[in-house]
């Protein structure tokens, strides 16, 4: 991958202030095809918080909309914390009639740190993956979910919400397919853009492994950069700030057809106290990267069902009983009066 197209264009690649980037570094281009760029990102170490939206093409002002998703992390950072009400502030901002000038749409992916673990919010189909880097392998992960070695793996941890996953999802598609599908920039869901007042997020909670790596994107990156070229960066390029701009360098020299913008940030230190401990059990017995929904960290109770179905077992036991009781009883009894 050729770093020409950076050399060429040093003004195209912007990376706003970032707070303490020691673990994560990002960056942003136009792109050759589009007169501005409609992506926006944020990120605060010392907070844990990272942000990537993409504005729709095609809707009103949609650098505003990106923004606006930007400006509403940053506000719940400072403040509750609250990432899933920030970006329903966002849509409620940006909500409007489709036809009327004050129509806004934007795609967004939030990553909010938790220690040894983190959560992801995301709306469209800017996307989160996680990297782990191949000595962290046994006998590697499933093609069906990963690209192996000699580079690493690569996860997607977000699932697009577009008209193409739905495609895939149905079965009407593979996954090669829908690479190369015409309507592949259609989504299904989108901050802002519409007169609903309603914002469905999704969300999903994992644990970080050592040495591994979160990637957040716009679509500008996925939709021309393999998954293969991605992990090879990623590998040859420990710097985050050096990753992230020869990532939108692979995605230039694919034709740059739409803004692009890469989050990369590392794993927490392991030997930060309290972290060891607990990543000790987020790989399994193939040395594999496990992802396990955060509430495994609070005691496990039965499902409903589990209890309902136990204390029904339970009393008609105790029930079966006291009938065998009372039955001898009056048996007992009745003998006693005919004796």
């Amino acid at each position: 991958m050729s770093e020409a197209n950076l050399r060429e264009h040093p003004s195209g690649v912007s990376q706003p202030a970032v707070r303490a980037t020691t673990r994560s570094a990002g960056a942003t281009h136009t792109g050759y095809r589009r007169e501005q760029n409609e992506d926006a990102f944020w990120g605060d170490e010392t907070r844990g918080v990272w942000v990537v939206a993409d504005g729709l093409g095609g809707h009103q002002a949609g650098e505003i909309a990106s923004q606006t998703v930007v400006e509403e992390i940053q506000r719940s950072s400072a403040t509750d914390r609250h990432y899933e009400q920030a970006l329903r502030r966002a849509h409620a901002l940006l909500a409007g009639d489709e036809g009327s000038a004050t129509a806004m749409g934007t795609t967004a992916v939030v990553v909010a740190e938790d220690g040894a673990y983190f959560h992801i919010y995301w709306v469209g189909d800017s996307r989160a993956y996680l990297w782990t880097p191949p000595e962290s392998h046994g006998e590697g992960p499933t093609a069906s979910d990963n690209t192996r070695s000699p580079h690493g793996s690569l996860k997607q941890l977000t699932v697009d919400h577009s008209y193409v996953q739905m495609l895939v999802d149905s079965g009407a598609i593979n996954q090669e397919e829908a690479a190369n599908h015409p309507n592949r920039h259609v989504i299904t869901r989108c901050i802002g853009g519409s007169a609903n007042p309603s914002l469905e997020i999704d969300r999903a909670s994992f644990s970080w492994g050592s040495g591994q790596k979160l990637l957040l994107c716009s679509d500008g990156l996925s939709n021309d950069v393999s998954a293969a070229e991605i992990c090879q960066v990623l590998t040859e390029n420990p710097n985050n700030q050096r990753a992230s701009e020869l990532l939108i360098a692979a995605a230039l020299d694919a034709g740059g057809r739409d803004n692009i913008t890469v989050q990369v940030i590392s794993a927490p230190n392991n030997d930060a106290e309290g972290e060891a401990g607990e990543n000790a059990h987020s790989s399994d017995k193939n040395g594999q990267p496990t992802f396990e929904n955060r509430n495994f960290r609070t005691s496990q109770q039965p499902p409903v069902s589990d209890k309902f179905r136990f204390a029904r077992g339970t009393l008609i036991r105790r029930i079966t009983t006291l009938a065998i009781i009372f039955s001898l009883s009056v048996y007992a009894a009745w003998q006693l009066l005919i004796g």
